[in-house]
């Protein structure tokens, strides 16, 4: 099939997310001709989200922890991270009129605190460079023509209303999480029809459902009053764990947030990934998400810490005593209590009782509920397989032209800007190499 010159381009990236931008802007740069698909009206509408609207644009601390922050595929990202790495990011967007500023964890934010000033900037950085957008065109396929009139392999690419052709294809579609931004797995179809296997596909950074949040009652227990919720409740820098058929599993440091199903914030969503997959609700006690509020301190620790604060205040309520002691909030002096316990005077409090409340402390347990549905996650667990992919160019081993980008990959990161650092890195490198291929 003969294509109008006008609608061959040299490179065609799919999906205008960070990895796709990041992918057209290097490419183009590099010399090449670059034709931008995006099935939604404008671009970025995930990336607009990240770091709560803030843009959590990268992590300073990933030359040290990234073996740790990607997981198992984590050394696949080795050469991708080496040439463009969190320092050369934010240059990058310096010289794009994005300065950034450093935060706690190494977390690196625009200036601007909104993520709306990086797609912008990314929007003429790809109108500069003379990279082609076209919004609205979901692509249903991608294959090798072998009659190319030149004698040079290239690609067909069918959007719904129109045919374009390419020597070089970057699939840069994202996962399955977050569906209405775009990201509804359409990429994989693309990567299988050329010859690529996807791992499963599950979630990763995603809210925890519990069993006990799952009814009309947010009260996990019954004597605590029915005005009592946990919702909203943010505990501050505890450790958690997920304990499976009565072994501990995973665990996870960082804030937690307690929401109407269950729990979210970096200390569950950073261990969602590990969740059993299972289409079904877990049989009770199966899967428990565990919390530890006092991740400092060992059980005995706390329980002479606890001793000794009932010593000296023996008319004091347990609960107000407990808010003292470990600076915990009201409510989360609550979970740790029972109802006949919150009302007793330090001195009214029985030896065996005392060690309940420690073990509350140091292991209070949920049973969760599911394992969370992968379209609620922020990052899709899975991908295609990365044995088929080379780590320096990010072209594919099996079809000749084909790269790839971003969160389409069997690649996930832990929240702080790990993810958004794959995003741009993989489409440097993607975009570069693409350019160089043709």
């Amino acid at each position: 099939m003969s294509i109008p010159r006008q609608k061959h381009f040299d490179v065609i990236v799919i999906g205008a997310g960070p990895s796709g931008m990041m992918a057209s802007f290097s490419a183009s740069e590099s010399g090449a001709s670059v034709l931008l698909l995006e099935k939604k009206e404008r671009p970025g509408k995930k990336l607009l989200l990240t770091g709560h609207g803030r843009c959590n644009m990268t992590n300073l601390r990933i030359p040290h922890n990234f073996l740790e922050a990607y997981h198992e595929n984590a050394r696949f990202l080795t050469s991708s991270f080496h040439a463009f790495p969190p320092e050369e990011v934010r240059e990058f967007f310096r010289s794009l009129g994005v300065p950034s500023h450093e935060e706690d964890d190494g977390r690196i934010f625009p200036d601007s605190q909104t993520s709306a000033s990086v797609c912008d900037a990314l929007e003429r950085a790809l109108s500069d460079a003379g990279v082609k957008v076209q919004y609205s065109s979901p692509v249903k396929y991608v294959e090798k023509d072998s009659h190319d009139p030149e004698g040079k392999s290239r690609f067909l690419v069918k959007t719904e209303n129109e045919e374009y052709s390419s020597r070089a294809v970057i699939l840069c579609t994202g996962g399955k999480s977050f569906p209405h931004t775009g990201s509804e797995g359409d990429g994989y179809a693309l990567a299988v029809g050329n010859g690529h296997t996807v791992t499963s596909l599950t979630p990763a950074l995603a809210p925890i459902l519990l069993s006990s949040f799952s009814d009309s009652s947010l009260d996990r227990r019954e004597d605590c009053g029915a005005e009592f919720t946990l919702a909203g409740i943010t505990l501050p820098d505890v450790g958690t764990y997920l304990r499976i058929d009565g072994k501990k599993g995973k665990s996870a440091r960082g804030d937690l947030l307690f929401t109407h199903q269950g729990v979210s914030g970096p200390a569950a969503m950073r261990l969602s990934r590990e969740l059993p997959v299972n289409t079904g609700k877990y049989p009770a006690g199966k899967v428990q998400f565990v919390i530890d509020m006092l991740p400092d301190l060992r059980e005995d620790q706390v329980e002479e810490k606890l001793l000794c604060a009932m010593t000296e205040n023996p008319n004091r309520h347990m609960k107000r005593l407990l808010c003292e002691t470990f600076h915990l909030q009201e409510k989360a002096a609550i979970l740790v209590l029972s109802g006949e316990t919150m009302d007793l005077s330090a001195n009214e409090v029985r030896k065996e009782v005392r060690k309940t409340i420690v073990r509350n402390l140091k292991a209070s347990a949920f049973d969760v509920e599911k394992c969370t549905p992968v379209d609620i996650a922020y990052v899709t667990r899975g991908g295609v397989n990365i044995r088929e992919i080379s780590p320096k160019t990010m072209g594919s081993k099996i079809t000749e032209g084909l790269f790839f980008a971003g969160e389409v990959m069997d690649i996930d990161g832990i929240s702080g800007g790990y993810n958004l650092q794959h995003a741009w890195a993989s489409g440097r490198a993607a975009g570069k190499a693409a350019a160089e291929y043709v």
